[in-house]
This record gives structure tokens, C-alpha cells and sequence, in this order.
């Protein structure tokens, strides 16, 4: 008898009676994994996504609208086009065009709109341009003037402003009419090559509905060739377009007031590249956020008391939300690559007034490159908007990685194209059924993911959650100390099989005896060299041992014994106050699948302080390593109290839980 599954369990056809249905053995944030949207190679980008209701299926579909041209970014021919699921993001349209070719069309964001008879509408706003549109004077002769030389990049240049178009039909078709969003000229454009004739101009911000009125982030350049120095956050507001029966009229304005728009604090270029803006929660209406990349290693942001007409002075955003000094800590680092923070539904039982925001981003500091760099794992966090006006961000967790091929290190590689590392530009969107899922690209194709449910639900229980996790718990030591008898123990998983281990210690002590006597753990096995040869006299010593460095801080060195070994430490521990004699925790997560090391201490993924970053990778290499026979503090000026081994990589999140059980 076969029994065919219904079909919110589509995933898994036909099963026996009995028989338990297919298990998925893929990492799903491994972003090779994703469904394919698009893949023509090429160059896409700005893929966004919303779900909305299909008047002819009679359910919700899923509408992307990405671009794309036949050739490098920035490059001609740049055209935007809309493409369709309706079977949960297994299957796509083929890419259809939203506008004619005569122009290029580009950056396009979508809008969904719910109409007062309950159907709903989808808006794309976009940039359409004429693709080379060189300033007055520019040509190809060696002795030009460099700043009006031909454009290496022609999406960037915008005469009139924004457009956008319509859909009716769940995104199948955009109309025969597009509709006008002119901004204002200001004085970056007046100062152009074009005298503000053309503005340079980039989209990135997905639409959103704040008290009523339609808001988006946009940035200007100085010279609109590309993402370069001096660039400008503005930001577009209507607060009429929903309610107009006439969308020709709308009434736009360009914030902020005045002639200058945002910049970050500080960095040689000064940018205000990439923005996006928030509503706070929903009971102070009039107080925004924005967010935007920098070359720095960090963002930028700012907030503003009254709907964007004015901002406070631009800082570098922290976990804390605030300016370093001002209830600001610790720096949310990242290179200059995309972020795309997205308001959430409110949880079942959560207060409707407390908003609460998931965001993409790449946990790390790195500036080489001019920034354009350290792109290939995405980690995620959640921020909850509170009635002081602040946005607080969890710690992070790995959402996304890429270990495929990369065309960082090729030759013709430069700042304006050639930037293909990894994912980038993610847009989110949250399923009918509660699940999140986003699109990304890594430039050469579009892919779709679905969010782990149980990721999320940590993240956003994570300033609260104090627990010892049981799954995967193999050693749970907390008796006596000795230190000549080895624990017995499970032997570690082999990293080469995407899996991994966590080593979790609550200790205690002073510095100076703890570098008298540094070992509080040891792991080593002294085994045959021989790999089914012939007779060897040769030894390896594979497994693990956690030390004190001599700065002080926590180190985890780890060996297969034949070449392969990772040394990663704590950077942040000695300044965390780690000996000062109370209870703290040091949790090292080693994760196979994206190949990553990371620490946490007491309640904080350590960023790395003053280094770029707190995570890193480890050899794909190494693979078994034993670990079987443990010895607890065999060499330790300090106490160990508690000693907990994985076999899996814990989450962040449930190390932080940990820490909290463990040291109340």
C-alpha cells in the first residue's frame, strides 16, 4: 500500500506505510545547497523576495525580481526581471523582463501591498538609465581628464530618479505603465561631473511601510562611476501613494531636510554606501534607524526622533545599539559588503509593540581591498527594538557559508567588478507557514534558502535562554581532579564529515598562577603512524589540549598527527575580566561544516578585540583526531569546576545558555 503524503509534507512524494520518510543529510547553510532561482552565469543582483496571494491558485506564491546582464557588474546591458515559484522555491519561472531594453533597468525592490478589499498588490521600485551616460567632455584619449574618462560602471546614473510599476497578478505581469519617484537635487549633485544634470545613484533598501507612509534608503555619489568616496545616505518617503487612487499622485519628498545627506564617522572614504531604515517599534512611530557598510570593518548608523526630517550624528553600531561611550561596547564588525536587515512578524505571545529585526551580515572587521573582502560566511542576529528607541542585537550565529570556487584572487580583479567571494545582497521573506527564508547571490547565481526553524528560535530567545543542553553531551565532568587518570571518552567527530564538538570549561583563577601551570585539558593519544602498511616503527600523537597562552588568554591547539592541526584563542578573555577569580566559561565550537572555530566567553562570541575577528577557519584537512583519553587540569594554577563535551558544534546561543546555568 502506498500512501501519499499531503501537502505541507510535499517535500518527501511517495513513502510505505511505516517507513520513514527521506532525512535530508544536506548542511542547509551550506549555500551550494539552496534551491537554484536563476543561473546564467553572467552577473546578477538586488534579488529580493516577497510571498503574495495568487487571486488565480488561490495561494501564496513567491515573486522574486533580481537583474542581470550577459557580462561583468556595473557592466551594459544590466536589465531587470521577475521570476515565480509556486511550489515553495523548488522550481522557478524562466526570467521575465519588467521593462523594455531600450534603457537599462536595475536595483529593483519590491512592495507588498494590501489592498482595503483584502487582494494584494506588488509594487517594484527600480532605476532606469541609459547605461552611457558619460559626463560632458569624457573620452578615451591617454591625456583626458580621469575624472570625465568613460564610466567603468553605467547602473549608477539616474536623470529623472526612481521608477516603479504594478503588478495585479502576483507578480506574472508589471503593467504597461511606469510611474515616476523624482528626488531632489542636492548639492552632491550639483558638484558632479554632470552639474546634477544626472544624479549617481544606487538602491539596495527594500521598501517598507512605516506609520502609514512608503520609506526606502538610497545613496548618491560624487561622481556616479560606482561606489565611490564621499557617497551620501538619503532616504525617499510618500505618505500618500497607498491611498491614492491615481498613483501619478503621490507625493515624494527626499530627507533628510537641507543639502547633505548621511556619512559615516569616520574612514578615508567617508561613505554612505548601501542604506537601509527601520521603524524603532511601533510605539514611537517617528523614530527611525539606519543602518549602512563602510570600508572600515564596521557599520555605520544613525537614528532620527522625527520620521527622517533630521538624524542624529552618525556612529559606529554596536550590539548595544549606541555610540562607543554612550552605552556602546562592542563593534558589529563587518568589510564593505552587503547587509540586509528585515522586520520580523511578531512571535506567538510576544508583545506587538516590541519589534524585533533578523540581519545578514559577515562578522568581521576586515579592510584590505578597500574593504571588498572576508565575504564568505554570513552570520545572522536578531535585534529588538525597545520603548527607550533602541535597537540591541543578539550575539551571532553562522547562517550561511560558501567553500565553493571564488574569484577574489583573479587577476583583473578591482574595486568597481571582479568582487565575487561569496554570498551577498540576501533579501528576506517570511512563508505563510512561519518559516524565514531569504534569496542571495554570490554574483554568478541566485539562490533560495529557508532558515533553520530552531536557529531562529534561539536567536530570538537568546537574552533570556539559561540551560544545559543534553543532545550530544558526551563528558559532564564536575568530581575531583586527577591528574595522572585519563577520563575515557567518546573520540571527536571527524571534521571532514561536516560535523563537529564543542569544549565547554567553567574555571576560575588568578593570572599569575594560571601561567605557572597552564594546562586544563589533555587529549593526546600516541598511536602507530601506519595507515595499513607494512610494520612501522614511526608514532603520531593526534587530539587536542586546551592551555593558557602567554598573554593569557585560552588556547585550543588540535592535531591529526600527520601535518593537519589548527591553534585558535581566545582574544577578548583577559579584558572580559577571565581572572579576576570568579566562575567564567570558555566554550570552543568547532564546526565542520563551514570549516569555522569560534569561542565563546561567558555570554559573548568573542569578535576578536582588537583584531578583525574573533572566528576562524581550520584546515579542510583535518579530519579524525581521537580525543578518547582525556586529563582534566593536569597542569592548572587555577580551578576547573565543570568540564562539558559535544559531539556536535553547539549554537552560540545554547553556549551562551550554558554559561548562564553554569555560573549562577
Amino acid at each position: 500500500m502506498i500512501v501519499r503524503m499531503d501537502s505541507d509534507s510535499s517535500r518527501f512524494a511517495d513513502v510505505p506505510v511505516g517507513f520513514a520518510p527521506f532525512a535530508s543529510r544536506v548542511d542547509p547553510r551550506d549555500a551550494k545547497a539552496g534551491s537554484v532561482v536563476s543561473d546564467r552565469n553572467g552577473y546578477y543582483d538586488s534579488q529580493n523576495i516577497v510571498a503574495v496571494h495568487d487571486k488565480e491558485l488561490g495561494a501564496a506564491v513567491l515573486s522574486v525580481v533580481l537583474h542581470h546582464s550577459e557580462n561583468r557588474e556595473g557592466g551594459p546591458g544590466l536589465q531587470l526581471f521577475a521570476t515565480r515559484s509556486v511550489d515553495n522555491g523548488k522550481t522557478w519561472s524562466p526570467l521575465a523582463p519588467i521593462d523594455s531594453p531600450e534603457r537599462q533597468s536595475h536595483d529593483g525592490y519590491q512592495l507588498l501591498h494590501r489592498m482595503a478589499d483584502g487582494s494584494e498588490r506588488l509594487l517594484v521600485f527600480y532605476g532606469w538609465n541609459h547605461g552611457s551616460q558619460y559626463p560632458p567632455g569624457a573620452n578615451t584619449d591617454a591625456n583626458a581628464d580621469d575624472s570625465l574618462t568613460p564610466l567603468r560602471r553605467t547602473d549608477m546614473q539616474l536623470d529623472e530618479g526612481y521608477w516603479f510599476r504594478v503588478s495585479d497578478d502576483a507578480g506574472r505581469t508589471w503593467g504597461s505603465q511606469r510611474y515616476l519617484v523624482p528626488v531632489r537635487r542636492t548639492r552632491i549633485d550639483r558638484d558632479n561631473p554632470w552639474g546634477g544634470e544626472t544624479m549617481g545613484m544606487f538602491l539596495c533598501d527594500k521598501p517598507s511601510v512605516i506609520d502609514g507612509a512608503i520609506y526606502m534608503a538610497f545613496q548618491k555619489t560624487r561622481d556616479g562611476a560606482g561606489e565611490t568616496p564621499g557617497s551620501e545616505v538619503f532616504f525617499l518617503r510618500s505618505s500618500n501613494l497607498l491611498h491614492v487612487s491615481d498613483l501619478n499622485d503621490a507625493v515624494w519628498e527626499t530627507l533628510p531636510i537641507g543639502d547633505v545627506g548621511l556619512q559615516a564617522p569616520g574612514g578615508e572614504l567617508c561613505l554612505g554606501e548601501e542604506p537601509h531604515v527601520l521603524a524603532v517599534n511601533d510605539r514611537l512611530p517617528a523614530r527611525l534607524f539606519s543602518l549602512w557598510r563602510a570600508e572600515t570593518g564596521r557599520l555605520a548608523a544613525a537614528y532620527s526622533n522625527d520620521a527622517g526630517r533630521s538624524w542624529g550624528d552618525p556612529f559606529w553600531l554596536t550590539y548595544e545599539g549606541l555610540p562607543l561611550g554612550d552605552g556602546g561596547h562592542h563593534i558589529i564588525k563587518n568589510p564593505r559588503g552587503s547587509i540586509t536587515p528585515y522586520r520580523l512578524r511578531a512571535a506567538p505571545g510576544a508583545d506587538p509593540g516590541v519589534a524585533e529585526f533578523v540581519m545578514l551580515f559577515y562578522n568581521n572587521g576586515r579592510t584590505d581591498r578597500l574593504g571588498y573582502t572576508g565575504r564568505r560566511v554570513y552570520w545572522i542576529t536578531v535585534g529588538r527594538g525597545s520603548d527607550d528607541g533602541v535597537i540591541r542585537w543578539s550575539q551571532p550565529e553562522i547562517a550561511l557559508y560558501w567553500d565553493g570556487q571564488g574569484f577574489e584572487e583573479r587577476p583583473d580583479w578591482n574595486a568597481d567588478w571582479a568582487i565575487v567571494d561569496g554570498p551577498g545582497y540576501p533579501d528576506w521573506v517570511e512563508l505563510p507557514n512561519g518559516m524565514l527564508a531569504y534569496v542571495e547571490s554570490n554574483k554568478l547565481a541566485v539562490r533560495y534558502h529557508v532558515v533553520e526553524p530552531r536557529l531562529l528560535q534561539y536567536l530570538r530567545a537568546q537574552h533570556h535562554l539559561s540551560l544545559v543542553p543534553s543532545e550530544g553531551k558526551v563528558v559532564d565532568w564536575s568530581g575531583e581532579i586527577d591528574g595522572d587518570a585519563a577520563l575515557r571518552t567518546a573520540v571527536l567527530p571527524d571534521l571532514r564529515s561536516g560535523g563537529g564538538f564543542t569544549i565547554t570549561m567553567c574555571l576560575s583563577g588568578q593570572l599569575r598562577s594560571a601561567l605557572d601551570h597552564r594546562v586544563l585539558l589533555s587529549a593526546f593519544s600516541n598511536v602507530t603512524a601506519a595507515l595499513g602498511e607494512e610494520p612501522t616503527s614511526q608514532r603520531i600523537t593526534k587530539g587536542y589540549q586546551v592551555s593558557v597562552a602567554d598573554d593569557g588568554e585560552i588556547e585550543l591547539f588540535i592535531t591529526d598527527g600527520f601535518g593537519a592541526q589548527l591553534r585558535h584563542a581566545t582574544r577578548v578573555a583577559v579584558a572580559a575580566g577571565i581572572w579576576d577569580g570568579g566562575n567564567h566559561t570558555v566554550s570552543f565550537i568547532v564546526d565542520g561544516g563551514p570549516k569555522v572555530v569560534s569561542v565563546v566567553v561567558d555570554e559573548r562570541l568573542d569578535d576578536g578585540g582588537e583584531q578583525p575577528q574573533g572566528w576562524a577557519f581550520h584546515p579542510r584537512e583535518l579530519g579524525e583526531i581521537g580525543g578518547s583519553e582525556l586529563l582534566v587540569a593536569p597542569d592548572f594554577g587555577g580551578d576547573l569546576a565543570r568540564v562539558l563535551i559535544y559531539d556536535r558544534p553547539l549554537l552560540t546561543t545554547e553556549a551562551i545558555a550554558l554559561s548562564r546555568s553554569l555560573r549562577t
